[in-house]
């Protein structure tokens, strides 16, 4: 996974409004203030779509939704205790949320949400790096979940809000939704069933395509 750098970072995350904070201020977002967020360092999160991929089989959309667990590094902060504590007592998170926020009118403005809902640690490590005098230590965590919401509000150029766009993929119970009135999309469509991230999250229903 390739490093963000501290001071280039615009992602922040929340494990369950236990963190200690590291924004205050009127030209922050007080959502990011609210639950207590701390800098995230790196992320990486994907899905893939199983198919059949033989050229007759014309039938894409009957293909499964198949999550990879959710990896995040963080500095090695207050939160990082409770992580993993949850990890060893095979504890499960409700809510681990990931903000992308930009400045925006001078102000550090949420523009996507990316909520988890019911979460387990699956694996917890320890990094320490020293470079140019520099030392960072901080946690790496892989996580499956539940349910993803991922939202992503739109803004014009005068950094007017122009409304949001959302999806939501739920593994208990095998859908998608989707939802738009900002930069695209519109309605809710549910589709066909999904595997949830590798180690549980759910009892995936069976699929099509395969």
């Amino acid at each position: 996974m390739s490093k963000t750098a501290i001071n280039s970072s615009n992602l922040y995350i929340d494990l369950n409004t236990q963190g200690a904070g590291t924004l205050t201020g009127d030209n922050v977002d007080q959502t990011l203030v609210a639950a207590k967020v701390e800098r995230v360092l790196s992320y990486a999160d994907g899905f893939k779509r199983l198919i059949n991929p033989a050229s007759e089989s014309t039938l894409f959309s009957a293909g499964q939704i198949d999550a990879t667990p959710v990896e995040v590094e963080f500095l090695r902060t207050q939160i990082a205790m409770y992580a993993q504590q949850c990890f060893f007592a095979a504890t499960c998170i409700p809510q681990i949320t990931i903000y992308r926020a930009d400045v925006i009118n001078g102000k550090i403005t949420v523009t996507e949400t990316i909520k988890y809902t019911n979460c387990y640690v699956m694996s917890f490590d320890t990094s320490v790096q020293t470079k140019e005098g520099e030392n960072l230590s901080s946690i790496i965590i892989t996580f499956r979940y539940d349910q993803r919401d991922d939202t992503v509000a739109f803004f014009d150029q005068d950094g007017n809000a122009k409304g949001n766009n959302a999806s939501t993929i739920n593994f208990p119970k095998g859908t998608l939704q989707t939802s738009g009135g900002g930069g695209g999309g519109g309605g809710t469509t549910p589709v066909n069933p999904v595997n949830p991230p590798s180690g549980g999250g759910g009892t995936p229903s069976g699929g099509g395509g395969l």
